[in-house]
């Protein structure tokens, strides 16, 4: 469980209908949290960064935070080939659930999506970006 995101380890080329970016992710203090640093380049400048941590008790923990100052928190989980963070409650000016699944998941690629959702039952896709490893191995 420890080591379900270890496929996210690396540097990322993201893409996306209308843009591209870029994304590190890494493990720090004492490989117990990963760390990511995303940037979309284009169409506009944008950035922000997360932290997750994984507790033998509570499973996946996730805080994300941008130059927007949004602040979210989720809770992970993997099933069927995917990883995904959610909210437990809705949130935002929406009241909606959200979260992120990481799909296709391969050594060198996956693709990652941003649903959300009116009941947490019925989800509707608001962003998809194919990632690509940039180089080096998965724990540069």
């Amino acid at each position: 469980m420890e080591h379900d995101l270890d496929f996210w380890l690396g540097s990322w080329t993201c893409t996306w209908d209308g843009g591209h970016g870029t994304n590190r992710v890494s493990r720090e203090l004492g490989d117990r949290v990963i760390v990511e640093r995303f940037r979309a380049l284009a169409p506009e400048p944008f950035a922000g960064m997360s932290v997750s941590v994984f507790d033998a008790e509570a499973g996946w923990r996730q805080t994300w935070v941008d130059e927007n100052g949004s602040y979210w928190h989720f809770v992970g989980e993997t099933g069927d080939g995917t990883f995904t963070f959610a909210t437990r409650e809705p949130v935002d000016v929406e009241h909606m659930y959200k979260r992120m699944v990481f799909s296709d998941l391969e050594d060198d690629r996956f693709h990652w999506r941003w649903e959300s959702s009116v009941d947490g039952a019925v989800w509707t896709e608001r962003w998809a970006i194919d990632y690509r490893r940039a180089g080096g191995s998965a724990s540069d």
